[in-house]
């Protein structure tokens, strides 16, 4: 049997006036599809794999053809209807392969496209396989979600669940990742295995526990020093008050070795009425103090995705409390921030970018996007075939789907692929003119 290689087409190779080329390449899944025994027809050959959550760079051969590792997030979950549980309307998610394992891939780009080549599975201490499950209540990382699978009935918890959601390499060559849950910082071998785990108060400052609900740690790397740095998604939500006025998220700088860490402030752009509308894809280290950062969300209705160059040299160090959020830090120095390149002036059209690294020669960067696995929810009623998405609610009392307050007993909740444009992995490679410093 032939293997289809389309998916690992390029795109387009298009040079700018201002010297900037840039080729875009579509993640040929190879032999890594997501199995899937659900009914829906358009997943008989798997779920698409979406390992753009986290970049980075691993190798370049003397043939010119680049590896990356690539992370994925938690795994394939879509959203619910508006849910009901005595009165009360909770957050949830379906997740249509709730054994599925967070791992990291190999990718590779040649003259034949990219494709994935290989993956490793996360794994706990003890080498048991973790989950993307959400964490217990009560625990740290749990996010008051509740999990179900298709039929509406809950999945079950993990206590080792992770939302994996950044990816580095240090000089030893283990990773460090990071995760939206805890937040948590993790130090893992090459075989996936988990050596090191921080969370807030065990090892990482005890404020980044008022992390927004999966908007923990989005991107992580180490400098030349082999410090890491990690980011939060989102400006803190200290006591349920700041996360929509607070108008900075957090750095942290973790030392591996005496496992101390120092915060600074990361000024999101100004334009938002509410910013918790402000997300971070990603960083990556250029050396000597300097980030290049994803920073992106809708403000005014539109898209916004754009890297910025940032130096923490000269900046305060954050203390461990809330001031920062609730604007009462004298004489602040944040880091410093500048435009790199606007993403969507050059074509990018996709909703997420979500990892990035900086190529050896400091004048090529890859980004990649979070495709969501390819999926979305969709609501199967044969009673009213005209019907959206968000005029059903399941109250969970009645165990029943409701279509505009009317009992809906042919409802049922099925996946179906989302939009062509965002169900796949896209890997765009920037090559400027001069060095990235």
């Amino acid at each position: 049997m032939k293997k289809i290689i389309i998916l690992s087409m390029i795109i387009s190779s298009l040079v700018y006036a201002n010297e900037v080329k840039i080729e875009k390449y579509i993640v040929n899944p190879g032999d890594y599809k997501i199995v899937y025994s659900g009914e829906e027809r358009e997943f008989l050959t798997g779920i698409t794999p979406g390992y753009g959550s986290g970049l980075a760079f691993k190798d370049i051969s003397n043939n010119g053809s680049l590896e990356f590792y690539g992370i994925s997030d938690r795994g394939p979950n879509t959203d619910l209807p508006k849910y009901i549980k005595k009165g009360k309307e909770l957050k949830g998610k379906f997740f249509p392969t709730p054994k599925f394992n967070p791992s990291i891939a190999l990718i590779k780009i040649d003259r034949n496209g990219a494709i994935i080549k290989d993956k490793i599975d996360l794994k706990t201490q003890y080498g048991d396989k973790i989950s993307g499950r959400i964490i217990p209540e009560n625990l740290v990382g749990a996010i008051n979600e509740v999990g179900f699978n298709l039929d509406m009935s809950k999945i079950n918890n993990d206590i080792y669940g992770l939302d994996t959601e950044g990816i580095a390499l240090d000089k030893e060559g283990n990773f460090w990742i990071c995760d939206e849950y805890g937040p948590f910082i993790m130090k893992v071998d090459k075989s996936g295995k988990i050596l090191e785990k921080y969370s807030p108060k065990e090892g990482l400052p005890n404020i980044l526990k008022y992390r927004v609900p999966n908007r923990g740690f989005e991107g992580i790397t180490v400098d030349e020093n082999g410090d890491v740095f990690a980011i939060i998604q989102s400006p803190l939500d200290v006591e349920n008050e700041t996360k929509k006025t607070a108008k900075y998220t957090r750095i942290v700088k973790f030392n591996p070795n005496t496992k101390e860490s120092t915060m600074y402030a990361y000024p999101v752009d100004n334009g938002y009425k509410d910013f918790s509308k402000a997300k971070i894809g990603d960083i990556a280290s250029i050396g000597e103090g300097k980030f290049l950062v994803i920073e992106q969300g809708k403000q005014n209705d539109k898209m916004e995705n754009r890297i910025y160059m940032i130096d923490i040299n000269g900046a305060s160090k954050i203390e461990d409390n809330g001031d920062l959020e609730y604007g009462k830090v004298k004489d602040l120095k944040p880091v410093e921030k500048k435009l790199l390149i606007d993403l969507r002036e050059y074509g990018w059209d996709l909703e997420k970018a979500e990892g990035i690294t900086l190529l050896p020669d400091k004048k090529t960067i890859a980004i990649v996007n979070d495709n969501d696995f390819g999926i979305k929810t969709r609501i199967e009623d044969s009673e009213h075939s005209n019907s959206n998405f968000e005029d059903y609610t399941y109250n969970e009392d009645k165990r029943e789907f409701y279509y505009k307050d009317k009992v809906a007993k042919k409802a049922k909740a099925r996946i179906t692929q989302n939009s062509e444009k965002e169900r796949d992995s896209q890997l765009w490679i920037f090559k400027f003119k001069d060095k990235i410093e």
